[in-house]
């Protein structure tokens, strides 16, 4: 079930047009007018658990958000209107109210496949740099003892 919205809500307040000399016009606070958007992201599918889906709503909740959709299970959007950022305060909050990713950063997939990596690079060059330098070390042997031993030249 979608949140309805519009962009802009009256709020019982006449609206009056400008004629361009600023007659008949009542003053507005902009500020209290209109909403705000965000669209909160988890890098997994998080949201499809229902649980955490609740537990981020009535989190951002705390912070004036109202549910707007849930795009798919990694994305979320909400609105609130603009006036709220002035009343409800952040400081008082245990998150950031204008945050838009949610879930650990932590994760261990991520490191695993790079420590994976890591180690199908560096484990056959060095395995291929230890097989070089033996092949090198013994044929340099083998072709030192080819040649005769060097005698000193002849004293005139």
């Amino acid at each position: 079930m979608l949140t309805p919205y519009e962009a802009y809500e009256h709020n019982g307040i006449s609206e009056h047009h400008s004629n361009g000399f600023g007659e008949g016009q009542e003053s507005k606070d902009p500020r209290l007018v209109g909403w705000e958007f965000k669209i909160v992201r988890a890098k997994s599918n998080l949201f499809r658990d229902p649980q955490v889906f609740h537990l981020l709503c009535e989190e951002e909740g705390e912070a004036g958000w109202i549910l707007l959709e849930k795009l798919d299970d990694r994305r979320v959007r909400f609105k609130r209107p603009i006036a709220l950022r002035e009343i409800i305060k952040s400081e008082f909050l245990s998150y950031d109210p204008y945050r838009c990713t949610y879930g650990s950063a932590w994760q261990p997939g991520k490191w695993l496949s790079a420590i994976a990596l890591l180690i199908a690079i560096v484990v056959p060059a060095y395995l291929g740099y230890t097989f070089v330098a033996q092949t090198l070390a013994a044929t340099n042997a083998r072709s030192m003892q080819s040649f005769p031993p060097l005698t000193p030249p002849p004293k005139p």
